[in-house]
């Protein structure tokens, strides 16, 4: 049936937003709950990391990411399942390495965030009063996410799988390879001038999705994972 022609991604979708959401916000909670603030990696690369200014504006390409990694996805699964059966082993086992990471070796940048000047007295529960709706927009992103899971990067490690994307599929238009391009390298720096994250973090970021990329694009994992999934849309009738 032609409204079955795509029914094969709902599954891979809804793995990868579980995935994600237990490893960055499971852990999140846990943070707060619990009282565990991580530790502050800034003495890593700490002369890069205060030469990092403050940028409000890119907050803007920040805060589309899930958004756009969403549509990247789905867009590379709509032209190849087997390019999508890729980034979503390489996604599900870097999350939960990001994610056990979180648990045992929480990392914490508040301390970064309180050089961003939205802050009174440079005390982190005191944000000023005068914000303009650019600064008001941060700081809504910071009180959304407490300044926890920063080690790796996880903005950054799903950015850069939108890059991997292309090339895992070289026939991708010029425009659309141009639009991914700068909407994912926008994001990682914007990680890095909100401070949300050390340049540690970011780097941390990208090295664990090349591993995964080099280790996994035709690994057996893969395929048995790809398998594992096609037997379950047929079995759940999402395709014939």
């Amino acid at each position: 049936m032609k409204n079955k022609k795509y029914n094969y991604i709902i599954i891979p979708f809804i793995l990868l937003i579980v995935f994600l959401f237990a490893a960055y916000f499971g852990n999140q909670w846990y943070a707060e709950k619990f009282g565990n603030p991580g530790v502050d990696y800034s003495y890593i690369f700490l002369s890069f990391n205060t030469k990092v200014p403050f940028l409000a504006w890119t907050i803007y390409p920040y805060v589309i990411a899930y958004p756009f990694w969403a549509f990247t996805f789905i867009y590379i699964s709509v032209r190849s399942r087997e390019n999508m059966y890729k980034i979503l082993t390489m996604a599900i086992i870097t999350f939960i390495i990001c994610g056990l990471w979180y648990f045992f070796w929480q990392s914490d940048v508040e301390n970064w965030r309180l050089t961003s000047g939205l802050f009174l007295n440079n005390d982190y529960l005191t944000p000023r009063t005068d914000l303009n709706f650019t600064e008001s927009l941060v700081m809504k992103i910071y009180q959304a996410a407490g300044p926890r899971n920063a080690l790796p990067s996880m903005h950054t490690l799903m950015s850069w799988f939108c890059i991997i994307a292309l090339r895992l599929d070289k026939k991708i238009p010029l425009n659309m390879k141009v639009v991914i391009w700068v909407l994912a390298i926008a994001i990682i720096v914007a990680t890095q001038t909100l401070k949300q994250h050390y340049i540690i973090d970011t780097i941390a970021g990208l090295i664990l999705a090349e591993l995964a990329y080099w280790t996994l694009k035709n690994s057996v994992i893969t395929r048995t994972f790809a398998k594992w999934i096609d037997s379950l849309n047929k079995k759940l009738k999402l395709e014939n």
